[in-house]
């Protein structure tokens, strides 16, 4: 169902939401075993959370404010400050440590990592890591047709797939205005035959 992970977790939560025409989008976190599903997909990043469906409108509107942001920066567009503050407020309701393991690795840990808090905190945090780093410049929002999914790099398009889509859109585009060319062309000489 989540194919396209491997991001940064905030790019991975964005993109559950699907763009399918301009202005109409799937939610793939919809349903409650959804986002289980999801949560278990990013379990090596995210740990052991606990989630609990109640949790589900919480993670939704943090994903908003995320893809509100990701959105701005990859188009270049002024911060949306609604978006920036609620990813800072869930940053800060979840404050971690960042500590050593006996193999000199660090890792970021929490009073509760099965907490809401500390997951939204963890998404966050994954957010200003993106936007205030390197990044940043990298964010692109894939341009096929019904796509809309963010990425890193300096290609175009989030797939392959994606790529061969706009391709061929582009081309259907082009033979239809030529098509329309032509038969404006033959009619116009059919009135007007001087």
């Amino acid at each position: 169902m989540f194919r396209w992970l491997g991001e940064p977790l905030a790019i991975d939560l964005a993109n559950t939401v699907m763009v399918v025409r301009e202005d109409e989008t799937v939610d793939l976190l919809a349903a409650p075993e959804n986002m289980r599903r999801w949560l278990e997909a990013e379990r090596g990043r995210l740990g052991e959370y606990a989630f609990q469906p109640a949790h589900l409108d919480q993670i939704r509107a943090l994903r908003r404010a995320i893809r509100e942001l990701l959105g701005a920066a990859a188009k270049r567009n002024e911060v949306p400050i609604q978006a920036l503050d609620r990813v800072n407020a869930a940053s800060s309701a979840a404050p971690v440590a960042l500590q050593l393991n006996d193999e000199l690795i660090a890792a970021e840990r929490a009073r509760d990592e099965a907490s809401i808090d500390w997951l939204l905190g963890a998404l966050a945090r994954s957010t200003i890591a993106l936007l205030a780093g390197s990044g940043r410049e990298q964010l692109k929002v894939c341009g096929a047709p019904s796509c809309g999914m963010f990425f890193l790099g300096a290609r175009r398009w989030c797939c392959a797939a994606c790529g061969n889509r706009a391709r061929a859109a582009r081309h259907y585009r082009r033979t239809r205005a030529s098509s329309s060319n032509r038969a404006g062309v033959s009619e116009a000489a059919r009135r007007d035959p001087s």
